[in-house]
């Protein structure tokens, strides 16, 4: 009888990059799949990889030549120790698995949030992924559902974070739209979702949503210089967070971490370094394509910058690809940093509205609208004594 492993798959996406006003958010999605044994095996050994490096060295050591690997896009690739088709076949098959009840109108969508939402589409069918979503990995996350229910169990953020003027005193029942359908109509759906996923041994095991205020937004500019290498540490921060949530029982746990390209960048190792410390680190791949890298890691740093232990090492490859929404585990993560997103959005233009006036329109955040909503509750602001920093983020 063939071995059996089970692998991690970890989707994130954002969403808020652009806008200037309201959180930049970063969902994550994290999956667990059986698959054929071993997966993994070409990962590095603690003291035997060639580019042990910390994030210092990969910025200055003068480049060696990469060795190849697998990617999810490209098959030219030359065998090394684990096959090369390994990773590609397990989200093809992750995909195909989940298929039947995951296109835009099927009974769990699972599709880029951009397909579900819009200024001119209804919340409901966002809403319903996100909750089928949480209910599968909490039967009771719909009992009394609101938006600090969700702050506390998704982006985990506490009632001490301290949260911007316009969310003091703010919450709303869940879901919030009508079309969305009531608990019990959702819960319904469940057991059949459940069958799916238990006959193609699919374990949806993990969600979450990063929000970065503008504040902290500002600030990380500030520190970090490029709104890039911003996305790119907020994302791996997610990344290990959800690697210390989830690692489980497992031995040595395999984690495949889906990610985008995040401003465009082809090199993301001094980042990776910086944020799993004393980690085991191998370049597969830095092209416009696709970046492809292999960590073996026994801690990471959250968002705070916190070492989190991951109890015994981790085996991490990272792929940051362009145009993954396609992906199931990227899809959902999409769907939770939108869903967050204008959740967040919704109290930022109540708190506003109040102030201001009913005549003000409300804003979506995003350039040109962004300085139009700007002038409108400048002097309110002041008044307020809410800070620049505070309310509009630099980049």
């Amino acid at each position: 009888m063939t071995a059996r492993q089970k692998v991690f798959v970890v989707g994130t996406d954002e969403a808020g990059y652009g806008p200037n006003l309201g959180p930049l958010v970063v969902g994550a999605s994290c999956w667990q799949i059986e698959t054929d044994a071993p997966f993994g095996d070409g990962f590095l050994a603690f003291g035997d990889s060639p580019q042990n490096a910390d994030a210092k060295q990969v910025k200055t050591k003068k480049k060696k030549s990469a060795p190849t690997g697998p990617t999810l896009f490209d098959l030219e690739t030359r065998r090394d120790a684990s096959d090369p088709d390994a990773t590609r076949r397990l989200i093809e098959r992750l995909n195909a698995g989940l298929a039947p009840i995951a296109d835009r109108k099927g009974l769990f969508p699972l599709v880029d949030s951009k397909k579900l939402y819009g200024a001119s589409k209804s919340l409901a069918a966002l809403e319903r992924s996100f909750w089928l979503a949480a209910a599968l990995i909490d039967a009771n996350a719909l009992n009394g559902a609101s938006f600090r229910s969700v702050l506390q169990s998704v982006a985990r953020e506490s009632e001490d974070d301290l949260a911007p003027p316009w969310e003091n005193g703010f919450d709303v029942t869940l879901p919030l739209d009508p079309k969305t359908g009531a608990a019990d109509c959702l819960l319904e759906a469940l057991p059949q979702i459940r069958k799916l996923l238990d006959a193609e041994k699919i374990d949806l095991v993990d969600i979450s949503a990063r929000r970065v205020q503008p504040g902290e937004f500002n600030a990380l500019v500030d520190r970090l210089g490029l709104k890039s290498d911003l996305i790119a540490n907020v994302t791996a921060s997610t990344a290990v967070e959800t690697v210390a949530r989830t690692r489980g029982a497992e031995k040595e746990p395999v984690y495949v971490v889906l990610c985008d390209k995040l401003g465009g960048r082809d090199r993301y190792a001094p980042m990776l370094a910086e944020r799993f410390p004393d980690a085991e680190l191998r370049v597969l791949k830095e092209s416009r394509e696709a970046s492809v890298y292999r960590l073996v890691a026994e801690a990471g740093k959250d968002r705070t910058g916190t070492a989190l232990a991951f109890q015994a090492p981790v085996k991490l490859e990272f792929h940051f690809t362009a145009k993954g929404e396609s992906n199931a585990p990227t899809a959902l993560a999409s769907i939770c940093a939108k869903y967050l997103r204008e959740l967040s959005m919704k109290a930022f233009n109540g708190y506003w509205r109040d102030a201001v006036g009913p005549e003000l329109a409300p804003t979506a955040g995003y350039p040109v609208d962004a300085l139009r909503f700007r002038a409108d509750v400048d002097a309110t602001r002041v008044k307020l004594g809410v800070s620049e920093d505070a309310f509009w983020r630099k980049k």
